[in-house]
């Protein structure tokens, strides 16, 4: 797939994979982001000196049995690999009285400092504390936990990119309305990170798709099965692979007691406010997608099969979802409807062998269906030209963790998942139905513009420990953990009669009334990729004098792509521009051996544990899948652009009007398979985060902050032409820009040796030039647990991300021809990816008398940045020149930007009891003020210029009803 990045005609697959079968105890992942969190402390007297050999003891009803410790010589202890869930610390010593510290609420990745400072007594008598730790003291990482007030309260899509939009700092390719972004998964970024660079991590594994990046998802998630979902995005762990946003949704499970849920959400176009268009040239511009109904149910149940010993959970979900697209209508005028349903299966099993060991199998089954699914690069998809996506996945999960003694732990896993991702043609429609495309009218008709799958799968296993030591030039948490995966990739390709038709109807004409080219693929065609990843990691916790923690991780990672031997199909459609020829195996295309320092320090700063200075320095390699060998397998998806002459007018390519027979016939140009290749010497891409952050709890459990961020990315690569050389670029005058009404230069491919017409030899590679780069951001944040009747969660981001441009892929230039000048104008000093100057977003439950309650989600985005282009018909060649059509940036991406984003969600509720019983009615009011903000403008010129072809959603009302027991 990404073979068809390097084309003019990119095509963003958002698919996925699942990961691992395998043997995991749910508590723990030290090869990952932990699911579990952490409690320690010091035990003192009252005249401050350490008490060794004090008994603690922690149990939950997360827990099967008690955990049970004793204090190291220097009055410290640790308990690792909890559970979320609320805990209770006792703490005895003889001599002392028992102090039992209740109300401890542990999270994915949380750290607890409970200290105690015994009082004089017997043990019989009792001092218990209610209260909870609030400040991590010893991490530095950047991360948030959505636990299930959040999940459950706040009124959102309910799925993972709607959840980590309320992230404080985060940015998204999408604007979330009741849902109506669930069908389609959105590019995130946080604090700089590259868009795209982000892991959906289940139960502390890494379940994504191998393809391109390794950036996306195949599963789409049942938001009523996770207990927590927690998101890493900054300073984070040795054990954490990427600087990206690191999602890690922790898996429900059963207790001692029988406990479910049912839950029904349902909403109609009834409910829903009127469009309200937005102009363009006087008209009212029919932009947006707007509901005609949606109705998500889900049930699960937990409970015991033998008490304290087998625990079982289960879980199932049914979402529907139809939306209109305005911009696109039938031949009847009506607008075009988007039919999507989605399953879900989630089975858990958790068996305590004995006090030691505990195994822990998990299943999730998911089928997604998108019947009309619209993801080319064109704003306008009519019905005809959408693929038809009938996708099932599962993944497999297990775990055993091993404790050897109270501070030291084992962990071991294995992990499987396949998936077949399809994306056909729309049943009715027959061999001769061709793909119609118009750059200037950014549209698609006719008929997809091709037929693929993508089989996969993902082998991987792990081991890992945790080792804790007091007394030992201060205490140390030890970690490490070792991890190795085979990933395999492929893309099977059909493209009706082997061809695309291109059109450029610009200003004054109709679309698709002007033939400009024919893009001809080497289909059918079945490309097959692999690569392998192994990494180990070291990480110490080192806590001096009670106050200070050094967090100190190295981490090592080895990767390497490849393709096997392969050869093309002898059924192609044009041999004669794509001979039919076998591909010896490709060896290692690219094998990086990388070491990344992670460096943090926590300063409690009064010693009362209701402060603390954060300091933090990592290197973060950016994530790799197949793309590298997808884009220059030489049996990938490949393609050549060819002049089209339409000498008949019938607007339908004849092969004599772009390839005439027995003529030498030269593409105007070309991408992917053999005319590209990688340079072996290429190193890996990486980027550097430094941090540095203060916060202190002010009030009961209310906690501010704030951080300062800087990033900077190096070793991003692009393509060069080997072939050729910007010397053999000639300038030319008498170009204007549009935008400025200035002088344009641009430039003609006309080199002294003729040899190098149509000549392509493109190299991957790094490019110096995109070094240049760099984020600084300053966030405020705001966080309280549900506690006193409410919570909030909140953020304000000041944030600037500028450097020179690269087009492509999630900041790789798989697109990008370096060598080409007239690709160089304006290449610098844009506004990078999703740049919004202020963020601003806050989450807040408040419950109001007779158990009514309300909450509110409010997010503000600076409007993202625009980079205006236009495409230009450039003569090149001699003695008969032809016309190439260039794009050329117009202006850097900023000096133009979308409205700013204002969404105000709000939810009413109430809750009738009834014993365990909890039966809760919601009314949810989304884009509460209606805005319906334009956030996408059509940038090319041409007669569709700054067309908003998308708005947010109006105004909707949903409503729900949730059972609890």
């Amino acid at each position: 797939m990404v073979s068809s990045l390097v084309s003019s005609t990119p095509r963003y697959r958002v698919y996925l994979l699942s990961l691992v079968l395998g043997l995991c105890l749910l508590p723990s992942s030290w090869s990952q982001v932990s699911t579990t969190g952490t409690i320690t402390g010091v035990v003192t007297d009252p005249s401050g000196a350490n008490v060794p050999n004090a008994t603690v003891d922690v149990k939950s009803p997360a827990l099967m049995s008690k955990r049970s410790d004793l204090t190291q010589g220097d009055g410290s202890y640790l308990f690792d690999l909890l559970p979320p869930g609320a805990y209770e610390v006792t703490i005895s010593a003889k001599g002392f009285r028992e102090l039992d510290e209740i109300g401890v609420v542990i999270t994915a990745g949380f750290t607890a400092t409970v200290n105690a400072k015994l009082q004089l007594g017997e043990i019989a008598q009792t001092v218990v504390v209610q209260g909870q730790p609030v400040v991590d003291l010893q991490n530095v990482q950047t991360s948030t936990t959505f636990d299930q007030t959040l999940l459950q309260n706040i009124p959102s899509g309910r799925d993972p990119w709607s959840t980590v939009e309320q992230m404080p700092g985060t940015t998204s390719t999408t604007f979330d309305v009741a849902g109506n972004n669930s069908y389609q998964q959105s590019l995130m970024q946080v604090h700089g990170s590259t868009p795209g660079e982000q892991i959906y991590s289940f139960n502390g594994l890494d379940l994504n798709w191998p393809g391109l990046n390794g950036g996306y998802t195949q599963f789409y998630t049942n938001h009523d099965s996770f207990d927590e979902f927690q998101v890493v995005a900054d300073n984070a762990p040795a054990s954490v692979p990427i600087g990206g946003i690191y999602m890690n949704m922790v898996t429900k499970s059963g207790s001692n007691q029988l406990h479910g849920q049912a839950t029904l959400y349902y909403l109609t176009a009834g409910v829903q406010a009127r469009d309200k268009f937005p102009t363009y040239q006087g008209q009212p511009a029919k932009s947006g997608s707007p509901f005609d109904m949606t109705r998500d149910i889900t049930a699960s149940l937990g409970g015991p099969i033998l008490r304290d010993r087998w625990r079982l959970f289960g879980s199932y979900r049914r979402y529907d979802l139809r939306q209109r697209i305005l911009s696109v209508t039938d031949q009847a005028g009506n607008p075009v409807v988007d039919v999507n349903h989605q399953s879900n299966t989630d089975l858990r099993s958790d068996w305590q062998i004995n006090s030691k060991n505990k195994f822990s199998f998990i299943w999730l089954y998911n089928e997604q269906n998108r019947f009309f699914r619209r993801d080319t690069k064109y704003a306008f998809v009519t019905q005809d030209a959408s693929w038809r996506q009938i996708q099932p996945a599962y993944i497999l999960q297990g775990l055993w963790t091993s404790q050897i003694t109270n501070n030291f732990l084992l962990d071991f896993r294995v992990g499987w998942s396949k998936l077949l991702f399809p994306l056909r043609y729309q049943p009715g429609l027959t061999s001769s139905a061709l793909n119609l495309q118009d750059v200037a009218a950014n549209a698609e008709t006719g008929a997809a513009p091709d037929q693929f799958e993508n089989p996969a799968w993902v082998l991987k296993w792990s081991a890992g420990g945790s080792w804790y030591k007091g007394d030992l030039y201060g205490s140390h948490n030890f970690q490490f953990g070792f991890e190795w995966g085979k990933s395999y990739n492929a893309y099977i390709y059909k493209v009706n009669q082997g061809i695309n038709a291109i059109f450029d109807s610009g200003s004054g004409h109709q679309p698709f009334t002007v033939p400009s080219q024919v893009l001809a693929y080497n289909t059918p065609t079945t490309q097959k990729n692999y690569f392998r990843d192994t990494s180990f990691y070291v990480q110490d916790a080192w806590t001096l004098k009670h106050r200070l923690t050094l967090n100190l991780g190295l981490r090592y990672d080895n990767f390497y792509t490849y393709y096997p031997a392969q050869k093309s199909d002898p059924n192609e459609t044009f041999p004669q521009l794509f001979p039919i020829t076998p591909y010896p195996p490709s060896g290692h295309l690219v094998d990086w051996n990388t070491v990344s320092p992670r460096i943090g320090l926590a300063f409690d700063v009064t010693g009362k544990g209701d402060s603390v200075v954060r300091f933090s320095y990592g290197r973060y390699y950016i994530m790799q899948g197949t793309g590298l060998a997808e884009t220059v397998n030489p049996v990938g998806l490949f393609g050549k652009y060819y002049a089209w002459d339409d000498f008949n007018g019938d607007r339908i390519p004849q092969q004599n009007e772009w390839l005439p027979q027995g003529a030498k016939t030269d593409p105007v140009n070309a991408f992917g398979g053999s005319s590209t290749h990688i340079n072996p010497n290429m190193s890996r891409p990486y980027s550097d985060q430094l941090s540095a952050g203060y916060e202190k709890l002010i009030w009961r459990d209310l906690r501010v902050g704030a951080t300062y961020y800087y990033r900077t990315k190096k070793n991003l690569f692009g393509l060069e032409n080997t072939a050729v050389q910007p010397s053999d670029y000639v300038p030319v005058s008498g170009f204007t820009n549009p935008l400025t009404n200035q002088p344009l230069t641009l430039y003609s491919f006309r080199p002294s040796d003729l040899k190098k017409y149509g000549a392509f030899s493109f190299v991957v590679t790094n490019i110096p030039q995109l070094d240049d780069n760099a984020y600084h951001g300053v966030e405020f944040t705001a966080v309280k647990r549900l506690s006193h009747r409410w919570q909030v969660l909140g953020g304000f981001t000041i944030q600037r991300q500028k450097g020179v441009y690269s087009r492509g892929y999630a900041d790789q230039g798989y697109s990008d021809n370096f060598t080409d000048p007239n690709l160089d104008i304006n290449r610098k000093n844009n506004y990078l990816n999703l740049d919004a100057t202020y963020v601003f977003k806050v989450d807040s439950t408040y419950q109001l008398p007779w158990r009514f309650s309300s909450s509110v989600n409010f997010q503000h985005y600076t409007g993202y940045p625009l980079q205006p282009t236009e495409t230009f018909a450039v003569l090149d060649g001699e003695p008969t020149p032809k016309p190439v059509n260039e794009s050329v940036i117009l202006q850097p991406a900023g000096v133009l930007r979308l409205p700013s984003v204002n969404m105000l969600n709000l939810r009413l509720s109430r809750d009738f009891v009834h014993d365990r019983w909890h039966l809760i009615p919601t009314v949810d009011f989304f884009n509460t003020t209606n805005a319906q903000t334009v956030i996408g403008e059509v940038s090319t010129f041409g007669s569709s210029y700054l067309y908003p072809f998308n708005t947010i959603n109006p105004f909707v009302t949903r409503f729900g009803l949730r059972l609890t027991f």
